[in-house]
């Protein structure tokens, strides 16, 4: 393969820079529970995340669940999740790491982009004292769109200055992998406990690691051109 040194590093957040699956499920379940409505397992939750909170409560709750529900339970939802997903989500094993290194390699140009709003992934990020090696913080609240629509991506490569193929997209689901291949970004896939190695690979990943701490080993030695003597 062509040596490579990708210019720009973009993060999904959650299951990827933030370990968010118990926060979620606890505060969706307490929207279900206190509305009359069987909660959901841990497993369930992890399979299920990943397209916006909206999506989720409407998983939840079936495609015949009226809107008024679905409003209500959502509301519910993010009022408690709001309240307490700080200190219930810590960040995924070498996330702090892992982001200090990606910012020195790029000379700053790292980003997130999630389908979790953008003013939580960023009251995340500083509460757990990782913004400073984050420069771009996008989301729905931002972009107006969410994954896998390419604009989504696009809209962190704009703010970055850096063309797609010039980036690198780390993300833990399926729609990570299918928003990078619509804004024509490279992606690693992140297997773990929402979806396999077999499973983004076959969504098209164009690696796949299986612990956030080997993203450096990866861009230092599967012919990325990041190697320890690369400033």
């Amino acid at each position: 393969m062509e040596k490579l040194r990708p210019a720009a590093l973009i993060f999904d957040m959650d299951g990827t820079l933030a370990d968010s699956f118990a926060a979620i499920t606890a505060s969706l379940n307490h929207a279900l529970t206190s509305l009359g409505f069987p909660a959901k397992d841990l497993h369930w939750v992890k399979y299920h995340v990943g397209h916006g909170a909206v999506q989720l409560v409407r998983a939840a709750l079936g495609p015949d669940a009226p809107e008024e529900t679905l409003h209500e339970v959502g509301r519910v939802f993010g009022e408690h999740y709001r309240a307490t997903f700080l200190e219930a989500t810590p960040p995924m094993p070498g996330a702090r790491e892992v982001l200090a290194f990606v910012w020195e390699k790029t000379g700053g140009k790292v980003a997130v982009a999630s389908n979790k709003y953008a003013t939580l992934s960023q009251q995340w990020l500083e509460h757990w004292g990782l913004r400073s090696w984050v420069r771009v913080v996008v989301g729905p609240d931002t972009t107006g769109t969410r994954k896998p629509d390419g604009a989504f991506l696009q809209a962190a490569l704009q703010a970055l200055a850096v063309a797609p193929e010039d980036a690198l997209y780390v993300g833990d689901m399926e729609v990570d992998v299918e928003a990078g291949r619509a804004a024509e970004v490279p992606v690693v896939g992140l297997a773990g406990p929402s979806r396999t190695a077999n499973e983004l690979w076959a969504a098209g990943a164009l690696f796949v690691i299986e612990d956030l701490r080997q993203l450096p080993g990866l861009l230092r030695e599967e012919g990325w051109g990041w190697d320890e003597n690369q400033g």
